[in-house]
């Protein structure tokens, strides 16, 4: 077994409401030569105003995950990586970079990296958030030529309610949503259940299934040339590492 000091190290920087992102990657045997730290920034409800207020915080953040000298840092927080459009993302992710000094993975420029390596063009698209947030991610998405041509919402602000929906919801919203035009369906949202029922999803629906949180360790992963293969999460951690 390695000892903690020899293991690589991933900072991630995320809502101060998201009890979801930790715990899904400590979960997997596989990520045993990584070990992940986290700094936390302040929201209170998923709204565009707490998404946009929220950012005041990642200066400050980033500065404080610095200290523990990362290989790269994942942002994870998808609404809130895209709630100004990709050149906000393109500011967001320079100025944690320009901090830390290393490679920073947005949870929205995971998401679109995943696509393109999957050659999905439409995607069928589910979140917990209200549809003013849908919106901006429809928009977001079709402004990098992807087309979302089924999308469910379920409206939530509070964290508490959107972080305990259960899997049955979310299969709910994507049987709801789903369109045999769509390449692709992805969940979206890194504080949501998703990252452990993808393969479940890809034999049910017979594409691929992609989350924000499984998108997130794919491109970090990707980026830092560790071909860490899961076989249990889907197309996306099994084929393309």
């Amino acid at each position: 077994m390695k000892f903690d000091s020899d293991r690589r190290r991933i900072g991630m920087i995320m809502p101060s409401i998201n009890i979801r992102l930790e715990p899904e990657y400590y979960r997997c045997p596989e990520l045993s030569d990584f070990n992940f730290y986290t700094t936390r920034i302040k929201l209170d409800k998923v709204t565009e105003e707490g998404l946009i207020h929220m950012e005041q915080d990642v200066a400050y953040a980033a500065e404080m995950i610095r200290d523990v000298y990362p290989e790269a840092i994942i942002f994870g927080c998808t609404s809130g990586s895209l709630v100004k459009g990709a050149e906000g993302e393109k500011k967001l992710c320079n100025a944690i970079s320009h901090i830390c000094g290393c490679p920073v993975v947005t949870a929205s420029r995971a998401v679109l990296d995943a696509l393109d390596t999957l050659g999905a063009k439409t995607i069928t698209l589910v979140t917990p958030y209200l549809d003013s947030i849908n919106q901006k991610e429809r928009e977001f998405l079709a402004n990098e030529g992807y087309t979302v041509c089924g999308m469910k919402g379920l409206g939530i602000t509070d964290p508490e309610e959107m972080r305990t929906q259960p899997v049955e919801v979310i299969d709910q919203m994507i049987a709801e949503a789903e369109s045999d035009e769509a390449d692709v369906i992805f969940i979206s949202c890194t504080n949501v259940e998703g990252f452990h029922i993808c393969q479940m999803l890809e034999q049910k629906y017979h594409k691929p299934v992609i989350s924000s949180n499984l998108c997130c360790l794919w491109d970090t992963l990707r980026i830092l040339e560790a071909p860490v293969r899961i076989d249990n999460l889907g197309i996306l951690m099994r084929e393309h590492l």
